[in-house]
């Protein structure tokens, strides 16, 4: 769902991969990360309907903080899930993908790498800027809450 951003088509990607891992399930090794390499027959999915999806993803660019149901605007310092998750959007597929199968989906570097078929050490690097350019968006966020809080 946080790769494809789209409900159906995540449902399509699952679809797809499953369809694709069980057409080829003789290619699979046993003995190694089954986990690891559905999540590479879906992101090989994804790689191929990806460039159909691009026009169509949607994006979420808050352009204010929303006031709570009692009319009083949240803590500067709290961000909720879905600005979060706004942040991580504005990151592109490559620190996105990376971010999402650590965090989210709670795989190793190492099988990260094994999944996307790079070295560790890309992977740590780009996991540390997907890390770095989500703090810097919340901490913008946070300086244009204060920014408009003050001006109240």
């Amino acid at each position: 769902m946080r790769l494809a951003r789209d409900v159906a088509i995540a449902e399509d990607l699952v679809q797809d991969a499953m369809l694709r891992a069980w057409r080829h399930f003789d290619r699979f090794q046993p003995g190694t990360n089954c986990k690891a390499w559905l999540f590479r027959i879906m992101l090989n999915c994804w790689t191929t309907r990806h460039q159909q999806i691009r026009q169509e993803a949607i994006q979420f660019f808050p352009e204010q903080y929303a006031e709570n149901s009692d009319g009083e605007r949240r803590p500067p310092t709290r961000f909720t899930a879905e600005e979060i998750q706004n942040s991580i959007d504005l990151l592109n597929e490559e620190y996105r993908t990376v971010l999402l199968l650590f965090a989210v989906e709670g795989f190793s570097c190492k099988e990260i790498a094994e999944i996307l078929g790079i070295p560790i050490g890309t992977v740590m690097s780009r996991l540390s800027r997907a890390r770095t350019m989500v703090k810097s968006d919340l901490s913008k966020r946070e300086a244009r809450y204060m920014k408009a809080k003050a001006r109240l």
